[in-house]
């Protein structure tokens, strides 16, 4: 094929413009995939345990609210966490059933994490696991602990900070407040 006189090619000059705008959309593209790739197990982890806080937060508010006694285990080193009494609804067959009893403790994992474990008297040997990878250490490091921080019994508020592990020490806390609403 002939070129024609006014037909003319790509200068160098031209050539090494487009090569360099090639080159540097390319490294941009790849330096944000790259990024994204190391980003991505850090979102995941710390999602993980937020889920984690979120679901013990939930269980526990939700059984406060419906309790008629709390009772705070005041020694950290036995594995019971929270114990409450919860009214039973009346039905016809059992008009004034008897209250229920849900027990929080915490069961060992690898690494001196815990698990959240409910159990209640109701279905004995059935326990449901609430959370994982809870960080539950009120002896020796009481700020970072997850740990029932305050009941007021006056308005019968329950405060419970509840902690998480990401990754090494890095760690999701959240903190709830749960106020009674059947009367004592």
């Amino acid at each position: 094929m002939k070129l024609k006189t006014t037909e003319k090619g790509l200068t160098l000059v031209e050539l090494l413009v487009a090569l360099s705008i090639a080159a540097f959309v390319t490294a941009a593209a790849s330096m944000t995939i790259i990024t994204m790739m190391r980003l991505t197990p850090m979102t995941n982890n710390w999602a993980i345990a937020l889920r984690q806080v979120q679901d013990a937060g939930y269980w526990i508010s939700r059984d406060v609210m419906m309790s008629q006694t709390i009772l705070v285990d005041p020694d950290p080193v036995t594995p019971t966490f929270l114990t409450l009494t919860v009214l039973q609804p009346s039905t016809v067959l059992q008009p004034s059933p008897p209250p229920k009893t849900i027990v929080y403790q915490f069961e060992d994992m690898s690494g001196g994490l815990k698990r959240l474990m409910r159990d209640d008297d109701q279905t004995p040997g059935q326990s449901i696991m609430i959370a994982e990878y809870i960080y539950y250490d009120p002896v020796n490091d009481p700020d970072d602990s997850t740990q029932v921080t305050e009941y007021v019994s006056d308005n019968r508020t329950l405060t419970v900070r509840i902690a998480a592990v990401i990754s090494g020490d890095e760690k999701v806390i959240r903190q709830y407040d749960a106020t009674q609403r059947v009367p004592p």
